[in-house]
């Protein structure tokens, strides 16, 4: 009796066809969740326009999708490492709303924060799905197509820095986005073309594939050219501070920051701090010094204001968009004239506290640190070790380069009031908690294996 000769290869098992047919429905359904968030959110960002109809159809059309996603899952939420903090923010809306003496102002905040809050998680809940692995193409063209968009649609009728020739503006075609006729304000364009510019060094730098690494070398010098010509120093130090500190994240020798910070420490000694400070902060006329709120004696008079507000307002704040109109009633400025025109405190931080109270203050703080403490935690795990993992890993540090800058500038800004900025930081906040969860998934499945 002849033996017939054994198959080379197995068929596959029930059990792997199962298996795929259940990772194919998990990638449909992330995409759908990621596609409803985001077409739902869009016009809530543009709230102070649209007819408050069409905004109560999209917020409850939203909330059917995360109604629906539950169903389908059994999780109401993506889970990520910052899932209290935003649920908090929420919580504070009604609170808010409450609190404010002028809701047709404090309306749009809070349908901006609600759009953030389904733009975090439509990213986040990418995580486990085959889509994470298209993030960094997605940030890097997402950001060459900004940076573009900045470059013709901002006012750069700013001269902060005399050395910054205007023969460079001047260069530049103007298209004004139709909600924005006014353009673009320069510090706003700044803080997010530094948010962007740190993921797209880092792919440029770690991606470990050649052609993601081209174009985000391309990309880096585009968003890195908008940077400088916003003249935003605040963006410009949270950049750099952000790139001082990823280097750690990816070959942790903290010697490297130690060594940078001393060679510029020298550098600045020997060219001369009153150097620095005139390129950096150059004189102003008395005139200019008393109605400027770029200056920083205006920022101080605009910090003392949001304080005084804390003072007598209480826990529960002013109210969303509140703080000019209580600032010109019950606390007058002195150094930034009487007619108005600062519209926030020019503080992150403080504007959460009077927007939404010490509550809304702690949620934000707590989101930035439980990011940051989450994107840390994967890059300690060496997932970057893996080919596939590389351009992942690589963005996660850029991402927590984005959230320094972020935490950086907001000491002497407030870049999440406009709602399109606001829009734009939760999705790289969400992307982080996107491959955080990615990574970690992956790792737990090596140590299994």
């Amino acid at each position: 009796m002849q033996l017939e000769p054994l198959p080379t290869s197995q068929p596959d098992s029930p059990l792997s066809d199962q298996t795929a047919r259940s990772a194919g429905r998990y990638d449909r359904l992330a995409l759908a969740f990621l596609a409803a968030c985001a077409i739902l959110a869009a016009p809530l960002l543009f709230a102070a326009i649209l007819p408050p109809g069409l905004l109560l159809i999209a917020a409850a059309a939203l909330l059917a999708a995360f109604i629906a996603r539950g169903l389908l899952t059994r999780s109401w939420l993506p889970h990520t490492a910052v899932d209290w903090p935003n649920i908090l923010l929420l919580l504070l809306l009604p609170l808010g709303l409450w609190a404010s003496t002028d809701r047709s102002v404090s309306l749009p905040v809070i349908y901006k924060v609600v759009a953030g809050f389904a733009i975090f998680y439509g990213l986040a809940g990418l995580a486990g799905s085959r889509w994470t692995h298209t993030l960094p193409w997605l940030l890097l063209i997402a950001s060459a197509g900004l940076a573009g968009v900045v470059l013709v649609s901002t006012n750069w009728a700013t001269a902060k820095l005399p050395w910054v020739s205007d023969a460079i503006y001047n260069l530049l075609p103007t298209l004004r986005l139709p909600w924005r006729p006014e353009g673009i304000h320069p510090n706003l364009s700044g803080g997010a073309m530094a948010w962007l510019l740190l993921p797209t060094v880092a792919l440029a730098l770690w991606a470990g594939q050649r052609r993601m690494q081209t174009l985000a070398a391309a990309t880096a010098l585009l968003v890195g050219l908008t940077l400088l010509l916003s003249q935003s120093r605040g963006a410009w130090l949270g950049a750099a501070l952000a790139l001082l500190v990823m280097p750690v994240l990816r070959y942790r020798r903290w010697w490297i920051v130690l060594l940078v910070v001393a060679a510029g420490a020298a550098a600045v000694l020997a060219w001369g701090p009153d150097r620095l400070q005139g390129l950096l902060f150059p004189a102003m006329a008395s005139d200019e010094i008393s109605t400027n709120f770029n200056t920083l004696p205006g920022r101080l008079d605009l910090w003392t204001r949001a304080l005084a507000i804390l003072h007598d307002f209480g826990l529960a704040g002013a109210g969303p968009g509140q703080f000019e109109p209580l600032v010109m009633v019950l606390y007058p400025p002195f150094f930034t004239g009487l007619l108005g025109g600062f519209q926030h405190a020019h503080n992150l931080y403080l504007q959460a506290a009077v927007d939404f109270g010490v509550p809304g203050l702690v949620a934000l703080i707590a989101l930035l640190l439980g990011s940051g403490a989450s994107i840390v935690a994967v890059a300690r795990r060496g997932s970057s070790r893996r080919a596939a993992d590389q351009p992942l890993t690589a963005l996660a540090i850029g991402l927590f380069g984005s959230l320094l800058a972020l935490a950086a500038h907001g000491m002497v800004d407030a870049p999440l009031v406009a709602p399109r900025g606001y829009a734009l930081a939760f999705a790289l906040l969400g992307m982080a908690a996107a491959l955080c969860g990615q990574l970690l998934m992956g790792s737990e499945d090596r140590r299994e294996a």
